[in-house]
């Protein structure tokens, strides 16, 4: 051992002398220092997103270097006219190899310490926290060092096994293939989950890469795996070497070698068993769920199958397995003559005739249920549960349903482009329970999953509507901080009770976040550490902005306690383009706004949620409403817009509240109409008109998140004519006509 130590600091010596060894980590920090240390201002200000974008592209890149290295380091020798000299050191071929390998690594690990210091430099620069730089560093190193361990391995390899000049084009093709084409084409086109174990580093194209606080505690059991068998993989490689470079320098014992070889083989074969099984369930799990969910062609619209629930009691409690709970859910049902009520409309439909049925998710396993106090029979189909409706007590209005049932939720999905989420999970120290899931029952509708068309399993947001209904809910024994979308308290430190009134049930949050608050503003932002200053800033613009809207509609407005901003890429249906197909939401009280590098808390998030608090959706059905206009005239988007040209007129703000019908001829009919009655100091009475409409309602229908979920907050758009609006208008000033509106251009 000493021998082979004093060899590898020999190796070390002679690989610092080269010159561009001792550039490259230089370069590599000054490449994160480039993306990390000025931020844009119209971008996010979260800088451990940029590091973890900057990570994923130096990664790619180094990985080329330890393969050139390894064929370098032994080539070099092979090729040097002292080589027969060389080769009667006392060093055994196995211990050559090593001390080669632990010089390489000894090097390669500068790399690892250049990024880490300059990411620090810039993180601390941005006050992110010292407990989340070094999460942050402990996470990336091992990786940095997994990938350079492999890598060098690999190229001391192809050095022994081929000529230098079919070596190094061996060996620049295998960085290729393990750190591109691997992940960007086999994997995600054939959908070959067990090639990830062979990909040289694992960051490129990972989708559960980004979020601080959840993507280690998601991808750890994963990673670990691959980690274990890189590691096992990596000795077979070099003990392969070694065994062929005894054709150059050959042992005392030549079987030994191969017998060495033989047996690394198979430990490595051992070592790949342990993901191949993750895999393999992952796959089964799946098709479980797809077996439950429904095909394109049965899609139902959920509406019409629910029925009013009055209140949920339910109590959750942390099994000691990372991922399990159990759960007794409590429900009062109100029936008149022991028939169900519609949640929605008129008329009910059942999924089955004089059938009550439940939603549950499909791996939660049903352990009893009881109705009024009295066990009944019952059957589980995928994620329903049903009994008969005869069993509802004719005489009784509100019938109470008990269920206990518990299970495990770890719901890794892969989507289009070999893109990875999960639809829900709990861990101790972290979780993401979704209310449209159905991790408690949900009362009728249609289904929890569906099939996309190309065969992807998705989920249907909005599954959890149920209107007016009162819930009790306590979470205990899990390790980490709770945040819900309905008001919340800790009864306890390992107990979390969420209590009230709501029309979408309840998603639970938990992990690393932290909450910001400011005294001068209401609401408060649940963001990773990493956004902390962004999300303070926000709240101190947007507190300007809310003093200008509650001046102008002369009412509080605090329907919206908190904002959820972090990455939200890894959670909910797998999206190859997440940027684009993730866009924010509101659930009761809380709006979700899901992080990018350039979706942040900037004008346009302050947009969405004026938007919300001043009509109760985000405004993400404006688009559709401009074309529903054109069949049928309505000017609720103009009446909107009349909101936020106010807000501007009267507020100056340097960040205007951008007008979602700009342009349109009725619009500047109405803006005339403002203009002109603003200008006589009637800005009380453009107030009360516009008042008046907005108490009638102008929410429009927010578009479904994926193929399978619903319209949102309103049925249909307002249908307000521009007569209408003049009616109202001239109540207040009967001398005021309508001006003249302009074609719309080519019409």
């Amino acid at each position: 051992m000493h021998i082979m130590l004093r060899q590898a600091a020999m190796e070390l010596r002679s690989l610092m002398l080269l010159r561009w060894t001792l550039l490259l980590p230089a370069a590599a920090a000054v490449w994160m220092i480039l993306h990390t240390w000025r931020l844009r201002p119209e971008s996010s200000q979260d800088v451990n997103l940029y590091a973890a974008d900057t990570h994923i592209m130096l990664l790619m890149l180094t990985t080329a270097i330890p393969l050139l290295l390894g064929v370098l380091l032994i080539r070099r020798d092979l090729l040097h006219p002292s080589a027969e000299w060389l080769f009667r050191l006392p060093v055994s071929a196995g211990g050559w190899m090593a001390s080669k390998w632990l010089a390489g690594f000894a090097y390669m690990t500068l790399y690892t310490a250049a990024v880490s210091a300059a990411y620090a430099a810039s993180a601390l620069r941005h006050g992110v926290p010292l407990y989340s730089i070094w999460r942050q560093i402990g996470l990336y190193a091992l990786m940095y060092e997994q990938a350079f361990a492999l890598s060098l391995a690999l190229g001391l390899f192809l050095g022994v096994l081929l000529p230098l000049r079919f070596s190094l084009p061996a060996a620049f093709c295998a960085w290729v293939f393990g750190s591109l084409f691997l992940q960007t084409y086999i994997r995600p086109v054939y959908e070959l989950g067990w090639l990830k174990a062979f990909y040289l580093q694992p960051l490129f194209n990972n989708s559960l890469i980004g979020n601080e606080a959840w993507s280690f505690i998601l991808a750890k059991g994963e990673l670990l795996r691959i980690l274990l068998f890189g590691a096992i993989f990596a000795i077979f490689l070099l003990t392969a070497g070694a065994a062929l470079l005894g054709r150059s320098k050959p042992p005392l014992n030549r079987r030994r070698p191969w017998l060495l070889t033989l047996a690394a083989l198979l430990a490595a074969t051992a070592a790949f068993l342990p993901f191949s099984s993750l895999n393999m369930e992952r796959n089964e799990h799946r098709q479980q769920l797809e077996a439950a969910a429904a095909k394109p062609g049965e899609l139902q619209e959920p509406a019409p199958y629910r029925f009013q629930l009055d209140r949920m009691k339910l109590q959750v409690d942390s099994l000691p397995e990372q991922t399990g709970f159990e759960a007794l859910a409590t429900l009062d049902i109100p029936t008149v003559h022991g028939k169900l009520l519609p949640a929605e409309g008129n008329v009910l439909l059942y999924r089955k005739e004089n059938t009550v049925s439940l939603l549950l998710y499909p791996s939660l396993e049903v352990r009893s249920v009881e109705l009024n106090g009295v066990p009944i029979t019952w059957e589980r189909q995928g994620d329903r549960i049903q009994f008969s409706e005869d069993l509802l007590n004719h005489y009784q209005y509100t019938q109470t349903v008990e269920i206990t049932y518990n299970g495990q939720l770890d719901e890794w999905l892969s989507g289009a482009g070999g893109s990875e989420s999960y639809l829900a999970f709990t861990r101790k120290n972290a979780l993401y329970l979704p209310a449209s899931l159905g991790w408690y029952p949900l009362p009728g509708g249609d289904t929890l999953l569906a099939l996309g068309e190309d065969q992807h399993l998705l989920d249907r947001p909005a599954s959890n509507i149920t209107p007016n209904t009162e819930y009790e809910v306590v979470l205990s024994g899990f390790d980490t901080q709770l945040f819900g979308t309905i008001q919340n308290e800790e009864i306890s430190s390992a107990s979390t009770r969420f209590q009230g009134v709501s029309d979408s049930g309840l998603t639970v949050v938990g992990g690393r976040f932290q909450r910001i608050k400011l005294p001068s503003e209401p609401i408060e932002i649940v963001t990773t550490p990493g956004n902390a200053d962004e999300a303070n800033e926000f709240l101190k613009r947007f507190a300007e902005r809310r003093r200008g809207l509650e001046t102008l509609t002369g009412t509080p407005l605090n329907s919206v306690r908190q904002i959820f901003f972090f990455p939200m890429h890894l959670i909910g249906t797998p999206m190859a383009t997440p940027s684009i197909t993730r866009s924010w939401y509101a659930e009761n009280d809380t709006l979700f706004i899901p992080q990018t590098e350039h979706r942040n808390l900037d004008s346009y998030a302050e947009d969405a949620l004026s938007t919300l608090l001043l009509f109760g959706d985000t405004g993400r059905g404006a688009e559709n409403a401009r074309k529903e206009a054109v069949a049928k005239p309505s000017v609720a988007l103009e009446i909107r817009s009349a909101y936020a040209y106010l807000y501007n007129k009267e507020s100056g703000d340097k960040d205007p509240y951008r007008l979602q019908a700009d342009e349109t001829p009725e619009w500047k009919a109405i803006q005339t109409l403002i203009d002109a009655a603003y200008a006589r100091g009637h800005a009380g009475l453009i107030h009360e008109v516009l008042a008046g409409f907005r108490k009638s309602g102008l929410t429009l229908p927010e578009p479904p998140r994926n193929a399978a979920g619903e319209w949102l907050a309103a049925d249909a758009v307002p249908y307000i004519t521009i007569d209408d609006f003049m009616r109202e208008w001239r109540k207040l000033m009967p001398d005021d006509k309508l001006p003249a509106m302009p074609q719309d251009e080519g019409g």
